[in-house]
């Protein structure tokens, strides 16, 4: 793995709370030796394996996940799966027939809820949270895809950090 996750809340957001905020992370293929890919590919974060990596790093209780979404701007290698999650459930925001990384996306951003995932309805998030990209099926040789996490930071709203299906 290469880069670094995005962090949420970005900086100065507390003290404009209550907004909806949209931050964007773009994965895909980057050889860890930095020979190819990656941040010259203008990747934020990269890979040229199967594993999980950090796309955004949640640093407050405060956090509140609405939504989290995607677009295949470069197919990857003929069977890679990407699925969207965190520690707690590894396809809790997106499964990999939902992102279907083979195939460019067509549009703007999108999800598809027609098998909802765990977090359908949003998730509270605790100070040690990530929302992961789960590479496997292949390692990856090609592809991008860029994730947009809408979220909010509302003082106040914080909670304990109980992990599991914590979407209300």
């Amino acid at each position: 793995m290469g880069g670094s996750a995005i962090s949420i809340p970005q900086i100065g957001e507390e003290f404009l709370p209550h907004g909806l905020y949209v931050a964007r992370a773009r994965f895909g293929y980057g050889d860890t030796g930095g020979t190819s890919g990656g941040a010259s590919d203008g990747l934020d974060v990269w890979s040229d394996t199967q594993e999980t990596v950090a796309l955004f790093e949640v640093n407050s209780t405060e956090v509140f996940v609405h939504q989290v979404t995607w677009d295949v701007e470069t197919a990857f290698t003929a069977s890679v799966t990407l699925t969207l999650g965190d520690g707690y459930v590894a396809a809790g925001y997106a499964t990999a027939a939902q992102i279907a990384a083979t195939v460019i996306s067509t549009g703007a951003a999108f999800d598809d809820t027609s098998a909802a995932p765990e977090y359908a309805n949003g998730r509270r998030m605790g100070t040690t949270d990530s929302i992961d990209i789960v590479a496997g099926g292949a390692d990856i040789a090609v592809g991008k895809i860029n994730v947009y996490v809408v979220y909010s930071y509302a003082p106040g709203f914080a909670q304990a950090d109980t992990g599991g299906s914590s979407n209300t």
